[in-house]
């Protein structure tokens, strides 16, 4: 497994803890997805779809902090 690859599979492993789905969602998608890109062999191809995947991971981190920000202003505000 190419080094790169690991590293971003760690990535969303550790996205997924906060994730308001669920752990278990997160997983599976990313799993699927890694899946699917197995067989790249090309370097450019690899590092395209790994720079997609830390695209994703940055995505789950803004529903993330979404989350966290309205749970928190529906804690200390009242509308």
């Amino acid at each position: 497994m190419h080094p790169l690859v690991r590293d971003l599979y760690k990535r969303f492993i550790v996205v997924s803890r906060d994730y308001p789905g669920g752990a278990s969602i997160v997983k599976e998608k990313a799993k699927k997805a890694f899946f699917e890109k197995a067989a790249l062999e090309d370097e450019e191809e690899i590092k395209r779809a790994i720079a997609r995947g830390r695209y994703m991971v940055k995505e789950l981190q803004g529903v993330i902090a979404l989350k966290k920000y309205r749970s928190m202003k529906h804690r200390y505000y009242s509308d």
